[in-house]
């Protein structure tokens, strides 16, 4: 059975709802991205346009729990709902941990949803390369809602902003989050703030974020960032979070900035995709060992001959580049 008839068995079965077609398609574009081209050149009249939110924030802060309590409050609208969490990579299998499949199990068996664990595989900033593709894969498949939940390491926040619509950074009492999102630079990109496990207290953390906020740029586009509080195993102010979110969603839609957001969404991927072909064509004209030799002529003969080193690699790249036109 080739892969041709794998994929259009596959999709036939997609369009009719089958949540194992969608899970395989999903294994099929993370494990042969060259695969993904085939696969949604079959969804080209679909016209669904899910909504993207992005749930970032250091680990340990409850990202998963209030992923399922937002969730939880959609599917009770009627809403369908994809979520992608992206987990840090075992060491061992080289796979996702899966500790957000523990935290959902109150809204996983709901028949209008779908939740996706990926590994990050070492990507930067904490999102796997996938994402993206998932992402219309679900919009394919009808859903009105994506929430994307980030590792929360390294660059994940900037890494999820070019991906989501409606940012909500996630903190909690006594990690003096609101101090280190303030070196990071994160307080530029929060649409909504969440201060989560309030039952620990939070009032200060609120207040220093309403401080900071008067002093950013963070309100240039009409839009200031509200601050939730929440305690997202108990579902308190969940309700009201989802309210900003909403709010969020109206704003971008009145005052069209959601086509400068959609547009950021695939002008990173295009990048990714030109960044992953040029990877391809460097690993055609230099290998591994290369390199290494390389490396090792610079230790011997002086390491501030690198520039010159990098500069004669793609001297010899553009030669070979024009022997080939």
């Amino acid at each position: 059975m080739s892969k041709k008839y794998d994929i259009d068995e596959l999709v036939k079965k997609f369009k009719t709802g089958s949540k194992i077609a969608l899970a395989r398609l999903i294994t099929l574009i993370e494990d042969q991205p060259e695969l993904a081209s085939d696969i949604f050149k079959n969804f080209q009249g679909i016209k669904n346009e899910s909504y993207i939110i992005g749930i970032t924030g250091s680990p340990g802060v409850g990202k998963s729990t209030l992923t399922k309590s937002i969730a939880k409050i959609l599917l009770d609208k009627g809403m369908k709902i994809g979520v992608i969490s992206v987990d840090p990579t075992s060491p061992f299998s080289g796979g996702a941990f899966l500790g957000d499949r523990v935290r959902m199990t109150e809204v996983s068996l709901h028949p209008n949803i779908f939740i996706r664990s990926l590994a990050s595989r070492g990507y930067r900033g904490g999102i796997s390369r996938a994402v993206l593709d998932i992402t219309l894969l679900y919009e394919a498949f009808g859903m009105d809602f994506i929430i994307i939940e980030t590792v929360g390491v390294g660059q994940s926040e900037f890494e999820v902003y070019n991906l989501a619509y409606t940012i909500i950074v996630v903190m909690v009492p006594g990690y003096g989050d609101a101090i280190q999102m303030q070196k990071a630079g994160i307080i530029e990109i929060g649409d909504v703030y969440d201060v989560n496990k309030k039952d620990l207290g939070g009032e200060d953390i609120a207040a220093h974020i309403d401080m900071m906020l008067d002093d950013s740029s963070a309100t240039q586009s009409g839009w200031r960032p509200p601050i939730a509080m929440t305690n997202s195993i108990t579902g308190e102010g969940v309700e009201e979070l989802v309210e900003f979110i909403f709010d969020h969603k109206e704003h971008l839609e009145l005052s069209e900035l959601i086509m400068e957001r959609k547009k950021n969404r695939f002008a990173y991927k295009i990048r990714e995709l030109l960044y992953y072909r040029l990877d391809k064509i460097l690993e055609s004209l230099i290998s591994k060992d290369q390199i290494d030799a390389l490396s090792n002529s610079i230790i011997q003969d002086g390491k501030f001959k690198i520039y010159d080193a990098v500069h004669d690699i793609f001297s010899d790249v553009k030669v070979e580049m024009k022997k080939k036109e």
